[in-house]
């Protein structure tokens, strides 16, 4: 499917913004998350995907602004409103949605949840810090790193949903840029890479992006607490660092082929995190 997957709906639509969207999929395909908690506010965040694995890298979207409501309750039920807004999802941004929450009170469980159109995606719940100078007795935490796709079903992530946690920090190798087969765990690899090649420009990152964060399991994991996330190498390429590419070392080796690469990488990136506007690479 392409970008046909979204199907504008009736009414006067301004240039760049459909007005009433109407959706052939699940919009919500790569779930809900939250994250970067502070004492006072979080944020949450969604990416409309009606085609999450669309070869152009669009998530099956119009080249249009889309409007995106957001609502954050005490309670699992949204009885109990206490922050709401709208906001708008780019495709400059592959029409990921980043909302800074703020005015909640600190270390306080909230849940989360956005609409489109008629469409409203699943429900996440998400946990403020702590109040500074507070006397805190725990901080229940879990980590997670090197989740290389092809090597399992992310069960630990079914697992880590289940637990009582205040938060998850993820380390880094969110993603792998190689393509099929070309890291393979001593059973065997047991799924593919979507593209099945090493991914170079900011289409294939998002398409690989999307394909990890369409995992049920790591999709649960995400929806039950709020992550504090950094990157590692594999979210661009193994063993970079800074501007200087692994392949470096090769006598024609464009610098310039290397930092176009990275800023793909960068942005698709902030695009499947929820992460801060400051975050923009």
């Amino acid at each position: 499917m392409s970008a046909a997957a979204l199907v504008l709906g009736g009414g006067p639509l301004s240039e760049k913004t459909v007005a009433r969207p109407a959706f052939r999929d699940d919009p919500f395909s790569l779930g809900v998350a939250s994250g970067d908690p502070l004492p006072d506010g979080v944020v949450i965040w969604t990416r409309l995907a009606p085609d999450p694995l669309a070869e152009d890298g669009s998530g099956g979207m119009p080249n249009r602004n889309v409007p995106v409501r957001w609502e954050v309750a005490t309670d699992e039920g949204f009885r109990e409103v206490v922050r709401r807004g709208r906001s708008f999802a780019a495709p400059e941004l592959a029409h990921s949605v980043h909302v800074e929450v703020e005015g909640l009170d600190p270390a306080r469980e909230y849940f989360y949840r956005f609409k489109a159109g008629p469409e409203t995606s699943p429900v996440g719940r998400t946990k403020t810090a702590p109040a500074p100078g507070a006397k805190v007795s725990e901080i229940r935490f879990a980590f997670a790193s090197c989740q290389q796709y092809e090597h399992g079903y992310y069960t630990a992530y079914s697992h880590m949903a289940e637990e009582d946690l205040d938060l998850v920090i993820h380390l880094g190798d969110y993603i792998y840029e190689y393509g099929s087969n070309e890291y393979v765990a001593p059973g065997g690899n047991v799924r593919r890479h979507i593209p099945n090649s090493e991914i170079f420009d900011l289409p294939d990152y998002r398409v690989r992006h999307a394909q990890y964060r369409g995992a049920a399991n790591l999709q649960r994991a995400h929806a039950a607490f709020p992550w504090v996330v950094t990157w590692d190498d594999h979210e661009v390429e193994n063993n970079y660092a800074d501007e200087i590419s692994e392949e470096d070392s090769e006598p024609d080796q464009d610098p310039e082929v290397f930092l176009r690469r990275r800023a793909a990488a960068y942005q698709a990136y902030y695009e499947h995190m929820p992460l801060r506007r400051r975050s923009v690479p």
